[in-house]
This record gives structure tokens, sequence and C-alpha cells, in this order.
């Protein structure tokens, strides 16, 4: 079974070799002869700690005349007998095979990341090669990061796939943060995913007992999904609130331009009332002086109309005195007696007699116009009566008002208060409204752009260069397969007659890689 999961390995990595991306040249210092179309799969043998053991670049063309470039301790070719010519750091070769592949051995074996692991046994550091058959809490902590000495280029942009492959049996109660877990017969597959241009720390932890690990792999590759990112709907709703952000917002100017009016007429309200309020307070003042008066007023119409009876019998005994001199004299000339009802009609008939009635007109009038005067006396006197009595009500309920007023005021006042603060504050919102109008104003292109900007951090741009030699510029591809080794259990002794197994094709092809 171990066999044949290798092979089936091997038979997905020669599957990943036939990945095409896009092509980019590079802009670095051209060769002197025009190097020929081709895709790199780098394959690393790692040891136990992560660091390299060998780097391998298998390079694969169309097949005619082949040009590349790259330093390389060993060459192999993989596809025909044909010799392969080494020129310093030119390879040159001229095939008939439509698909080309040759092996080269990295003089450079620098990764662009520098990868770290280290393993604890009962929170004891111990090395790979030790851990093997091991027993105990097993800590597995793994560090992904850039190396400074290698091209950036492939640490921004390209994605690593770390897995794991724990055997269940001798593993349980595995913890792994963040990983995707998977079985696969007696393993467990323990699979992350950097994104390009991150660093990671990856830590695994089991209860292990008689411990073995398959190789952990690394694959290092371009992000090539078929992701459609239609941002058109999310914009429309963002233009949409933007729009209504502007609505809110003059909607604001105007509540705050009402808010202000309603102010500026509550400010003049309360400057009324504190008039209203100070005229009060004068009137209650003037309340005791008008009492005052108004008593007076009522005592001396009393005392007036005390005399009224005397008077109007004075005035009587004249009219009487007056009539009997009158009759006395008129004694001779035959005529009625006068009294105040006949002496008209009496001396009307009477010639000459027209200065006695004028005389007598007088004295009535005189009566009548005092008895007038009098019953108006008495009037007043009744009169006055009632205005003391409505003034004392007056005096009385003028503190109840003026209380009232100064309540109504004070009301007004806080009223007021409370009006300058909530335009004061619909000022604030007014400003926080402007602020998130003019946010809000283009947000529909800046969500496009963070989009991209996202997708960009995620996939890379979209960039091949060469690992091998900055002279090759027509690379459409570039794969990394890195695999560590394995942690294997204390080998059983052979037996002197034990003889070594026969390799099938299969098993010396990937041998040849490494991967057996």
């Amino acid at each position: 079974m171990k066999h044949i999961k290798r092979v089936l390995s091997f038979a997905l990595i020669l599957t990943l070799l036939l990945i095409q991306t896009v092509p980019s040249s590079a802009e670095n210092n051209s060769p002197s002869k025009t190097p020929s179309l081709k895709e790199e799969v780098i394959y690393g043998i790692l040891n136990l700690d992560g660091s390299v053991d060998n780097l391998y670049a298998v390079n694969v063309f169309d097949g005619g005349e082949i040009i590349d470039y790259g330093r390389y301790s060993e060459v192999r070719n993989l596809t025909t007998s044909e010799k392969i010519n080494v020129n310093d750091d030119e390879i040159t070769i001229s095939t008939e095979a439509e698909r080309f592949y040759y092996q080269g051995t990295l003089e450079n074996r620098e990764l662009p990341w520098d990868i770290a692991i280290k393993y604890f046994l009962d929170g004891e550091e111990i090395s790979g090669q030790d851990l093997g058959g091991k027993s105990g809490a097993l800590r597995i902590e793994m560090s992904v990061k850039r190396n400074k000495k290698v091209n950036s280029i492939f640490f921004d942009n390209y994605a690593l796939q770390v897995t794991f492959s724990l055997d269940s049996r001798l593993c349980t109660g595995i913890k792994a943060e963040n990983a995707t877990i998977a079985e696969a017969g007696s393993k467990k597959q323990l699979a992350y995913t950097i994104l390009p241009g991150n660093d990671a720390n990856i830590v695994v932890e089991a209860d292990v007992r008689d411990f073995e690990m398959d190789p952990v792999t690394i694959n290092g590759i371009r992000l090539a999904l078929n992701l459609n990112v239609d941002s058109s709907a999310f914009s429309e709703q963002i233009s949409e609130l933007a729009k209504a952000v502007k609505s809110l917002d003059d909607g604001a100017s105007e509540l705050l331009n009402g808010v202000s009016s309603l102010s500026d007429g509550m400010q003049k309200y309360i400057n009324g009332l504190k008039a209203f309020r100070d005229g009060l307070v004068q009137l209650s003042a003037g309340t005791d002086k008008l009492d005052a008066g108004a008593s007076q007023i009522k005592q001396g119409l009393s005392e007036l109309a005390k005399q009224n009876d005397s008077l109007m019998a004075g005035a009587l005994a004249i009219q009487q005195a007056v009539f009997d001199t009158v009759n006395s004299r008129l004694a001779g000339f035959g005529l009625p007696s006068l009294t105040p009802e006949n002496y008209g009609a009496v001396l009307s008939s009477v010639p000459g007699l027209e200065t006695v009635k004028t005389q007598l007109d007088g004295v009535i009038q005189f009566t009548q116009g005092l008895k007038s005067y009098l019953d108006g006396v008495a009037k007043l006197d009744d009169g006055a009566s009632q205005l003391v009595s409505g003034i004392s009500e007056f005096k009385n309920s003028a503190s109840t008002i003026t209380a009232a007023a100064n309540e109504l005021y004070d009301g007004g006042a806080e009223l007021n208060a409370a009006v300058k603060k909530l335009r004061d504050g619909l000022a604030s919102y007014r400003a926080g409204t402007r602020k998130l109008k003019e946010g809000t104003t283009g947000m529909d292109s800046e969500i496009d752009k963070k989009i991209n900007e996202i997708l960009s951090g995620i996939f890379g741009e979209n960039k091949t260069a060469s690992f091998v030699s900055e002279k090759n510029t027509n690379v459409s591809a570039v794969q990394f397969v890195l695999k560590t080794k394995p942690v294997n259990a204390p080998e059983i002794p052979k037996t002197p007659n034990e003889q070594p197994a026969k390799l099938n094709f299969w098993q010396k092809l990937l041998k040849l890689f490494g991967l057996l």
C-alpha cells in the first residue's frame, strides 16, 4: 500500500506539471541566446528540521532546439538518450521528443521560504531523527517565513499547501488549529494553506505511541482559481446608501434651520415673558397704593353722602320761601297761590310776569339739579364701595398672578434652554451627517478597488519568473514540490540470508526522484 500511494503521488506530480499559466516576461539581463519557453518544477528534499538537503529542478520543454540557463552540479535527461550540452550556465539540446524533461541538481539550495520544524515530546525538545518509535505527548511546531536571500516574487505571489499525514493507529487526541482535516484510510491528513506574502506558525499536537510519520509535503503554486467577483450588486447598494445618506444630510440641514428659527422665536417669547413678569411685579406693588386711594375716595364720598338729606331740605326750604314771597307780592292780582306744580301754567297766562316766571324757573332748576347731584353722590358712594371691594380682591390675587407669571417665565426659560441644546445637538448631528456624506461619496468605486486589492493579496500578482536563473525570461510556470524526510522507527537488523527486494519500473522512477 505504501508503494502504491507513492506511485499515485508521483502520478499527481506529473499531472501538475501539465498545468499552464499565463506567460510573463522578466525584465532582467537578457542572455546572449534567446531561452526556450519552458516550465519549472522545483523538487526539494528537506531534513526533518526543515532545512534543505537536496534541491532539484525538472525543466519541461516542447521538443526541438532547446536553450536553457541554470547552474547545476549535475544534469540528467529524463526523456531520451540524447546528450545534454552544458557550457557554464548554458544548457542546450536538440531533441525530436514532443515533450522533453531534464533534471538538474541545483548548486544554490536556497528556497524562497525559511522553513523550521521543531519537535517536543512530553515538553522536552527532541530531534526528528530521535523521535521515531517514541511514545508520549507530541508537539510539532513549524514556522514559515520569507527568505530574504531569494527573489521575493515567489514569497509574495505563491501560496503554500502544507500537509501532515498522521497514522490514526499511532496518534490520538490530534489537535491542529486552522487545519483542514481529512480521513485517508488509516491516516489523518492535516492540510494548511498559506496565502501569498504571509508568514505562518503551525502547531500540531497528539498523543503518540511507537511514533512514525510520513514526509511533510509542501507544495508552492500560484493560485489560479476561476473566481469571478461581481461587485455590481454590492456597489449598487452602496450607491443607494450614499443617496440615502445625502438625503439624511439634507434633512438634517433643514431640521437644523427649523430648530434655529424655533430657538430665535423662543428667545423673543422669553423676552416678552420677562417684560410681562416685570410689569406684573410693578402692578402688584401699585395695588397697595390703589387700594389706599380707593379707600380714601370711599371715605370722602361717604362723608359727602351723609349731608345729602340736610342739603336737600335746605334747598326745598329756599324754594318754598321764594314761592311764599312771590305769592305775597301777587296777592292783589287775583291769582291762585303759586306752587312748583302750577306756577308755569298760571304765570304764562298773565302778561308782564315773565320775569317772575324766569326767577321761579331758576329756583326749581336749582332744587332739581341739587337733587340729581345728591343722587349721584349716593350712587358714587355705592360705586366706591364696590371699587374698594374689587381693588381689595385684585390686591389679594395680584401676588398669585405674579407667582404664576414667575412660574410661566421659569418654564419658558427651561424650554428655551432645551431648544438651544437641541439646536446645538442638531448642529453636531449635521456635522456628522456631512462627514458621513463625504465619506460615502464615491464609495462604490472604492469598494471595487478594495475588492481588487484583497483579491490581489490572496492570489498575488500575475507574475512568473524563473527560479533557476534570471536569464530564463520565457517561463510559463514555476511550481515547488517539497517534502521532508519521514520519521521512521528504528530498523530491525536484517538476517544474513535476506536478499534486497527487486524494484519495479515505478519504484525505480520514484527512487530516482528521492521519493522512495
